[in-house]
């Protein structure tokens, strides 16, 4: 019949196990979070450098073809860039709003789920 001791002893032992197995699974878990969330960015990231060429040569035509129609093409790089001008102050007005906490909520929810 076992002693008192070595019940302590055996319950000790797996206490342990428990907790390594503990730590292991949690390591496991942000492992995942984090290779989740950083795939997500990069994929927002590569949409994003996609979009933005997309944006560039459309604006490029927009503005030779409006600088055309309007007889001198540096009017129309001069209209497109007012266009970029004014866009880039309401997004910088509403950047809190339009950017920083969709962010920060994707990141949060990429990281909780």
């Amino acid at each position: 019949m076992p002693s008192t001791v070595e019940h302590i002893e055996e319950l000790v032992t797996k206490a342990g196990d428990l907790a390594e197995t503990k730590i292991e699974l949690w390591k496991l878990k942000t492992a995942g979070k984090i290779s989740e969330t950083l795939s997500s960015l990069i994929c927002v990231m590569a949409i994003a450098l996609f979009t933005g060429a997309a944006i560039t040569i459309i604006s490029i035509g927009a503005a030779i073809y409006i600088g055309s129609y309007m007889g001198d093409i540096s009017y129309g790089f001069f209209i497109v860039g007012g266009f970029y001008a004014l866009a880039g102050l309401l997004l910088y007005l509403f950047r809190k709003k339009w950017i920083k906490i969709p962010l920060s909520n994707l990141i949060i929810d990429k990281i909780i789920k």
